[in-house]
């Protein structure tokens, strides 16, 4: 009987370790994922702080030709891709990962409308 008893014993230890360990993976990849959908969504953030910075830009000087701007958690660049209408893309980098936004502006009679701003 006590030789069963220890056997038993093992088998239980060895699967609530098999139990553990699966856990204990399963874990460190959702939150390796959940990093990762952190830092993307920052990316977003700073190309959009990126966007919002270049069209004051622009209004303020529209001889304005795009640049780097740096912000806490990431780098927002800013490349002018024409003037007729006035189109940029700004990217966020964020670690690594990298989202942009473009977008198009008109200026009518020194108004000057956002008419298009979408990710890219």
């Amino acid at each position: 009987m006590k030789g069963q008893a220890l056997t038993s014993l093992l088998i239980i230890m060895f699967v609530g370790l098999s139990i553990i360990t699966s856990s204990v993976g399963l874990i460190n990849t959702n939150l390796s994922s959940t990093a990762s959908l952190i830092e993307a969504n920052e990316a977003l953030t700073v190309a959009e702080s990126g966007a919002e910075e270049a069209l004051l830009r622009i209004i303020r000087d529209p001889l304005y030709v795009g640049g780097t701007l740096p912000f806490d958690n990431g780098l927002a660049t800013i490349n002018i891709a024409s003037t007729s209408p006035y189109t940029f893309i700004s990217t966020g980098d964020v670690g690594s990962h990298q989202r942009s936004i473009k977008v198009t502006i008109n200026n009518t009679n020194g108004i000057t409308a956002v008419t298009s701003w979408k990710e890219q």
